[in-house]
């Protein structure tokens, strides 16, 4: 096999990264890896290590040391392509970006006194498993220190989606993409191409794992099922620390089954904040730089007292009143933002977290609570009053379904025909009648009636 490096880190190894994009660098490179030369004159191009920010926004700024641009104070940081573990330049002078470089761009930037702000822009189908949960984490950890705001544009999936829902906030371009919150492991088979070319490859090893996944023989199902349990495992953690970022239900996020969404419908879904562009984000957060000039007094300083004059007389003819102009409104440090964003992002957690409880033990309307929750405005106790109007709504619908479909009442049985036989209650009562009449007993008058033998 050419190029083992390259394999290894295609086959048999758990990614994070959408598997349409993994198909299709398999398709272009499979084959190239199993025999041909491998060629990467179709992917070659610049050594940079991301495709520039330029790309995505009309502002220009000027690239620090660390890589990153920086425009009206605000680091510009891009992720773009396939993305591992570490950064590094393979044999075809092709750079791949690692966690580890976006991670220190990140707190390089939020370090820097001259920055007040980080918009990172993602456009990458994921990548491995290697660093990703880590990475997330590092990004995670930097929440409050400084407005930090990630966009997909246009691809956010997998790995990518891991790293950036753990910023402040995720926002999507209008045709962008988000999700693919799964994971993927590729095996491939050559034992039926070999044995047609006469090839036959015998393992020696040592330790029954030593060459579990290899691809000379058929996948055995006692691997295939550890590789699905470490799948699995990936899996939960990946639902966990989506969970931890944006809020939402680890049911929420398992039911997305690995889809992709786009523009509004990840919004819809919970997955986004919002949608924007690129430009839009980057002056938001430009706007948010503290004035380094005086502003001068503000409207609500130089505005008159009741009754009082510019010059500090009364209009009643009094005492002058010495008026003191009012302190210029202060415009909020960085720590008062970040803390307010903090704040705002933790206040809708809670609110999010507080309306899908309230379906614990009334099954059935999570559709419903999914949809309240992720409106960004519906409180716990109007969540509680629809779903007790849902649930309501069901029983009654329920019962009504019911009483349509039970069956008609049955009509009384019509009474036995007068035979003119007397009865056991009417030969009993008749013999009492006899009995008391004729001083006797009443087996007697049973007897003399002709009852009882």
């Amino acid at each position: 096999m050419n190029y083992p490096h390259l394999a290894a880190r295609l086959f048999n190894t758990p990614l994070l990264v959408h598997p349409q994009k993994l198909d299709a660098i398999i398709a272009g490179l499979g084959p190239r890896l199993l025999g041909a030369e491998l060629d990467f004159s179709m992917l070659r191009g610049s050594e940079e290590p991301a495709i520039p920010a330029e790309m995505f926004t009309t502002r220009r700024g000027k690239r620090g040391d660390a890589g990153y641009q920086v425009i009206d104070g605000v680091a510009v940081i891009s992720a773009s392509g396939a993305l591992v573990h570490r950064s590094r330049m393979d044999g075809a002078s092709n750079f791949l970006l690692g966690y580890n470089q976006l991670a220190m761009q990140l707190e390089d930037a939020m370090d820097n006194p001259e920055l007040h702000a980080v918009l990172q822009i993602i456009d990458s189908p994921g990548g491995e498993v290697a660093g990703a949960f880590e990475y997330g984490d590092r990004i995670h950890a930097l929440r409050g220190k400084k407005p930090m705001v990630c966009i997909a544009d246009s691809m956010a999936a997998s790995a990518a989606f891991l790293g950036g829902s753990a910023f402040d906030e995720l926002a999507i371009s209008q045709t962008g993409y988000a999700g693919s919150i799964g994971v993927v492991m590729r095996h491939v088979d050559l034992s039926g191409a070999l044995e047609k070319e006469g090839v036959r490859v015998t393992h020696i090893y040592a330790g029954d794992h030593k060459v579990d996944g290899n691809p000379y023989e058929a996948l055995p199902k006692a691997v295939r099922a550890d590789f699905q349990e470490e799948i699995d495992s990936l899996y939960g953690l990946f639902v966990g620390a989506v969970a931890r970022n944006t809020g939402m239900s680890p049911k929420a996020i398992r039911a997305t089954q690995a889809a992709v969404y786009r523009g509004q419908t990840a919004v819809d879904v919970g997955l986004a904040s919002r949608v924007a562009t690129t430009d839009q984000l980057l002056s938001e957060l430009t706007a948010q730089r503290a004035r380094s000039y005086p502003v001068g007094q503000t409207a609500r300083a130089t505005a008159n007292d009741k009754g009082v004059t510019m010059s500090g007389t009364t209009t009643q003819g009094g005492q002058p009143a010495t008026q003191t102009p009012a302190a210029p409104d202060a415009a909020p440090t960085q720590e008062q933002l970040a803390a307010a964003r903090a704040e705002g992002a933790a206040a809708e957690r809670e609110r999010i977290q507080a309306v899908l409880a309230v379906g614990e033990g009334l099954p059935g309307h999570e559709k419903l609570l999914s949809a309240l929750a992720y409106d960004g405005k519906t409180t716990p106790e109007l969540a509680s009053m629809a779903v007790l109007k849902a649930e309501k709504d069901a029983r009654a619908a329920a019962i009504a379904a019911h009483a349509a479909d039970a069956p008609s009442a049955a009509k009384p049985s019509a009474a036995p025909p007068d035979t003119g036989e007397k009865t056991k209650a009417q030969q009993v009562a008749e013999a009492q009648a006899y009995a008391t009449e004729h001083n006797t007993d009443l087996v007697t008058a049973l007897k003399k009636l002709g009852y009882a033998s």
